[in-house]
């Protein structure tokens, strides 16, 4: 998960029982049980601020009056958006914020002050099981939206409570001619072709697997002066050291190889796509794969793994998937890792992808059209808000008394849940279990 390290949290011991300053006037405030609020980091540009201002943007589209309320994260506050001032206390509150921080108590979200309101907590996890101390969670909410199959599985196995599934609001756009999106950010000559890769150090260097894209590229293109460029964008590295060295050493190999440092806004995000060939993510496990989605709604191939989160969107035929096999986390990989699998992508294969983007341009460029049409077609906001006003209606207030708010739910959250995600091959096909072995994409056959 992208902020455990960052705010040092995932324990139930961490939790801060008193209530903040900050918060402390919404003791006095009445109750509005028509209300609905989206609370999150919606001024951080990190991945959950940015799902909280998709959905803050949705409901108040659908729902005049409805509320936003920013959740402060220091040193990550960098997006302007605006929110509104507490003046009430909302009936229903989408928290876009996952179990470390809703288990680091009040100081985030003030629960303790939210007992007679509906809770919905909007969360996002990217290995098969949850880890054990986020159990303690469960009571704090309601029920559980999350972003994709993958992840719904993974929450379905650890409540009994209703799992939805709401994924990320991914909008077509205007785009910038490649030569102007190079020059504005002096990437250089427009007849280059780039592979760009993106990540954020908090994600962190294990699970989003920078160096496995370096390695593959170098294996696709050796380490000569000419021939195809690969960008890698991340921000995150001050409190990731260590990491940042170990991945710019590893850059240093390659002469072709450019690496670029820091928060980007979101204009300069989308002039990023827009100056690339191709992009590339060789993740060990994703929640979504938002960065996967916003390359393919830009029309630009893409080559990742054909696993976890993405695999609700990449398809053979709109992106160049990559075989792995199943293996187990090691100590310190990753948050909950004790027990749990993740994918290790095949990097000869992965070369091979590389190795046909640019030699078979048009045929990859296919891919990239099909991938925008199929990730219009699915995530755009009217989609996404029509999703939402579904489940909206689904946990609409019911007379209920504070006491018995947890009894009252049992037995009405226990339905209406979808199967759990299981899928794990890279051939468009479902399976139940690991993969076995590698499974091809067709075009790379």
């Amino acid at each position: 998960m992208a902020l455990l390290k960052y705010l040092g949290l995932g324990s139930r011991d961490s939790r801060i029982r008193d209530i903040p300053p900050h918060y402390e006037m919404l003791r006095r405030l009445p109750l509005d049980a028509e209300s609905v609020a989206v609370w999150g980091f919606l001024r951080s540009q990190i991945g959950i601020g940015s799902s909280a201002r998709g959905y803050a943007r949705l409901l108040r589209q659908n729902m005049p009056g409805a509320m936003c309320h920013a959740i402060s994260l220091p040193g990550r506050d960098g997006v302007a958006f605006d929110t509104d001032t507490i003046s009430h206390r909302s009936g229903r509150n989408i928290v876009v914020l996952n179990p470390p921080e809703l288990l680091n108590g009040n100081f985030y979200f003030p629960s303790d002050l939210m007992r007679d309101t509906y809770v919905i907590g909007y969360w996002a996890w990217e290995l098969p099981h949850v880890p054990q101390e986020w159990q303690p969670a469960f009571d704090l909410v309601d029920e559980v939206w999350t972003c994709s199959a993958f992840a719904a599985g993974a929450f379905q196995r650890a409540t009994q409570k209703r799992v939805s599934i709401l994924p990320h609001v991914v909008e077509a756009r205007a785009q910038m001619t490649r030569a102007k999106a190079r020059a504005q950010l002096g990437l250089g000559a427009t007849g280059d072709y780039i592979f760009l890769s993106v990540f954020d150090f908090a994600s962190t260097l294990r699970r989003k697997n920078p160096l496995g894209v370096i390695a593959a590229f170098r294996q696709a293109f050796g380490d000569g002066p000419d021939g195809p460029r690969l960008v890698m964008k991340y921000h995150g590295a001050e409190q990731f050291l260590e990491d940042e060295v170990t991945l710019r050493a590893a850059a240093a190999a390659c002469p072709r190889i450019q690496l670029l440092s820091g928060v980007f806004t979101e204009q300069d995000m989308k002039t990023l796509f827009d100056s690339a060939n191709c992009f590339v993510s060789l993740h060990r496990s994703e929640g979504f794969g938002l960065n996967i989605a916003e390359a393919m709604v830009s029309a630009m191939p893409v080559i990742c793994t054909g696993y976890s989160g993405n695999m609700d969107f990449t398809t053979p035929e709109n992106a160049l998937l990559v075989d792995w096999m199943p293996v187990p986390l090691r100590p310190g990989d990753y948050f909950g890792w004790q027990g749990q699998n993740w994918a290790e992508p095949d990097l000869a294969h992965a070369s091979a992808a590389m190795r046909f983007a640019v030699e078979r341009p048009a045929a990859a460029e296919q891919k990239g059209m099909q991938a925008q049409a199929d990730i219009t077609r699915m995530f755009c906001a009217d989609s996404i808000r029509a999703r939402m006003k579904q489940l909206l209606r689904a946990s609409e207030p019911q007379p209920h008394s504070q006491s018995g708010l947890w009894a009252r739910l049992g037995a009405r959250l226990r339905g209406d849940r979808p199967a759990p995600s299981t899928r794990c091959r890279t051939d468009g096909q479902s399976g139940q279990g690991p993969m076995t072995g590698p499974q091809r994409p067709q075009i790379l056959k």
